[in-house]
């Protein structure tokens, strides 16, 4: 299928669904799906564990963390804020992203990969979701209360926010970071996975006018 030459990345708000997203679409399509597995490659090519690189798009690196008091100090540690392990996890996912993409087209979900690769090389669809249904999936997948599922959708969801707009040159969640933004409320899963496939094929489609 000659849609399917696409590279698709995924952003989504925690809770929505979005991975569940990414990896039904990839298993339909016949493609890889990389979110843990970009992770263990990054891992493997930084040293640093899975778990930290895991943590990174919800602790994204902040120069303030660095500033001492002292304006000489400080200067030196702006400086190497670059060199923390927060950017070399960074530093390794943007490489992976860069040597997977040559492989053919894949489903990549969240780590900033929109931002990373060049608009025409990719499709970049943000999901969303009722701030109930995302509680309720939230709950039921970590087995915990309302209160700290809407406690941990809040502090995750700002989390990546700060990541993405810290490494992008626009928003997280906004229309113009992304081709296409989609409610898994209102479609559900499969019905996101189907609207998805619905975009590849129309770009294509233009593509070939």
């Amino acid at each position: 299928m000659a849609y399917m030459q696409n590279i698709i990345c995924i952003g989504r708000q925690y809770g929505s669904g979005g991975r569940e997203i990414g990896e039904k679409l990839s298993r339909v399509l016949g493609i890889p799906c990389y979110d843990k597995l970009l992770i263990k490659k990054a891992s493997l090519e930084s040293g640093l564990s899975e778990e930290f690189i895991e943590r990174t798009e919800e602790t994204p690196i902040s120069s303030i963390q660095f500033l001492s008091g002292n304006p000489y100090a400080d200067i030196a540690g702006i400086g190497n804020t670059f060199y923390s392990e927060s950017q070399q996890a960074y530093n390794a996912e943007q490489n992976v992203i860069e040597q997977i993409v040559k492989q053919g087209p894949c489903v990549i979900i969240g780590r900033c990969a929109s931002s990373i690769l060049p608009k025409e090389k990719r499709l970049s669809i943000f999901i969303y979701a009722d701030e109930e249904d995302k509680t309720k999936r939230v709950m039921e997948r970590n087995q915990i209360d309302e209160k700290r599922a809407r406690h941990r959708i809040k502090h995750i969801n700002r989390m990546r926010k700060q990541f993405f707009d810290f490494y992008s040159d626009t928003e997280w969640g906004q229309p113009e970071s992304y081709d296409m933004m989609l409610s898994s409320s209102r479609f559900g899963i499969d019905g996101c996975v189907s609207l998805i496939i619905d975009c590849l094929k129309e770009k294509e489609a233009s593509l070939n006018e």
